[in-house]
């Protein structure tokens, strides 16, 4: 399969993966194909890129996170419950507890030591997929990290609940394309507080779980909130989602800004190790999570376009890639494959599918991302 921008998508197309929609629903079947209407509707929808088959990649296999049932009915019961909650007609999350076990089910009986996500969201994503990805990503690092099965639970359960506060923000500040001034920055900063006020509520026991939702926007120089928290006052599975939120929040559209590559997210965590983020977690992050999934097309130093196929272990940044095109643009009419953990003189430049025109030392837009983001707050 190949992963393909939603303006390259021509009739005829077949898909190879399902499209969810934020509410669990399958909206596109794989094996569909594509015709002009569904491609315009995957265009009004906001979808970014989607996977479909392709004869030189039939054997490629993405490799999510989570398996495609697991998150469809994750997300089900997500959206389900957390509209409970907004409607004050639910007190119980123990659905959402559910879902914890079974993220931490997969992610403890996953071999994977490398990991990508597989997102198919669109642009503008809502809370629900945002607080999937967080917890399943939280888990994973955990599991990185050692921790035993109920300190992943609790990791799990908190970062899947880290912005329940966002109900409480009015929208006209959550989707604010411009700048947020003074009051709607301070009306931002209390969305950890409310989390933990409703989980409280909820799970008085998890002392821990609410404390992650609680310090997921602290950092490590003190520059965080609600309370400028820093170093080990912060606690380390906060710390970990803190990460995990700031990565995947990165890779999705925002009114102000264009979404950043998987790499561009990993390498501004990696500019801010220790500054703003835990040193070890990003280090883990960096060492287990790919920069460039499988099925991703990226441009080579030979100046050659390829699509990655498999993921090294060990070394992410360094997969295994099939060259499909000269330094021309040539299609080549046998495709040959490089391993880039042997191929030393070759490596990737960038990700030709992402859509983000910034760059990294556009230092006011990374900041915005991390202090404006709505997938964040």
């Amino acid at each position: 399969m190949l992963k393909i921008h939603v303006s390259r998508l021509r009739p005829g197309m077949v898909t190879a993966y399902p499209i969810l929609h934020e509410n669990g629903v399958i909206l596109v079947k794989e094996d569909i194909v594509l015709t002009e209407k569904l491609i315009n509707k995957l265009k009004e929808l906001n979808f970014d890129y989607i996977y479909i088959k392709d004869e030189r990649f039939k054997n490629v296999d993405p490799e999510e996170i989570l398996s495609q049932e697991t998150k469809r009915k994750v997300l089900q019961t997500v959206h389900e419950t957390f509209y409970k909650v907004i409607k004050g007609k639910e007190k119980s999350i123990q659905p959402l507890k559910e879902a914890v076990n079974s993220i931490i089910e997969e992610v403890l009986s996953s071999r994977k030591s490398v990991i990508s996500l597989v997102q198919l969201r669109k642009h503008d994503d809502s809370v629900f997929a945002h607080s999937v990805n967080v917890a399943t990503l939280s888990a994973f690092i955990g599991k990185f990290f050692k921790l035993p099965a109920e300190t992943l639970h609790t990791l799990a359960l908190g970062s899947l609940m880290h912005d329940l506060g966002k109900i409480k923000v009015p929208l006209e500040i959550l989707n604010k394309p411009g700048k947020l001034d003074a009051e709607d920055w301070e009306i931002i900063k209390q969305h950890p507080g409310w989390a933990a006020e409703l989980m409280l509520e909820r799970i008085p026991e998890n002392a821990t779980a609410i404390k992650i939702a609680l310090q997921h926007h602290e950092r490590m120089n003190g520059s965080g909130y609600p309370y400028g928290l820093a170093g080990e006052e912060i606690h380390l599975l906060s710390r970990i989602c803190a990460c995990a939120d700031v990565y995947d929040a990165l890779t999705v559209d925002r009114p102000y800004r264009k979404r950043f590559s998987y790499s561009e997210a990993l390498e501004y965590l990696m500019g801010n190790a220790g500054r703003l983020f835990d040193l070890q977690v990003v280090t883990t992050m960096v060492r287990h999570i790919a920069p460039y999934p499988v099925g991703e097309t990226v441009k080579l130093s030979t100046g050659e376009i390829a699509v990655v196929i498999k993921l090294n272990e060990g070394l992410p940044i360094r997969p295994v890639v099939r060259v499909i095109k000269d330094r021309e643009g040539r299609e080549l009419e046998t495709p040959k494959d490089l391993d880039l953990m042997s191929e030393l003189t070759v490596s990737i430049v960038e990700s030709v599918e992402a859509s983000s025109k910034a760059t990294l030392d556009e230092t006011r837009l990374w900041e915005e991302a991390i202090t404006h983001d709505p997938s964040q707050g």
